[in-house]
């Protein structure tokens, strides 16, 4: 079957400029009848702000360490 796929990596920025994740977020799709890589990106970038937003919201909640 076919297969198509999308990787996207990034640093995400935690508490301040010294602390951060690395993120790898990957999109794969089998089957007979794939989206073009244009629905696919759009995938992909929602992915990415969701986990951005999901990320960075977590860590205002958390206290700070000390």
């Amino acid at each position: 079957m076919p297969k198509s796929a999308l990787t996207q990596e990034f640093r995400l920025t935690t508490r301040n400029d010294l602390t951060h994740v690395e993120c790898v977020i990957n999109i794969t799709i089998d089957g007979r009848e794939l989206p073009n890589l244009e629905v696919m990106g759009k995938a992909l970038e929602d992915a990415v702000a969701t986990v951005k937003n999901t990320v960075k919201e977590s860590y205002v909640k958390v206290p700070e360490r000390v």
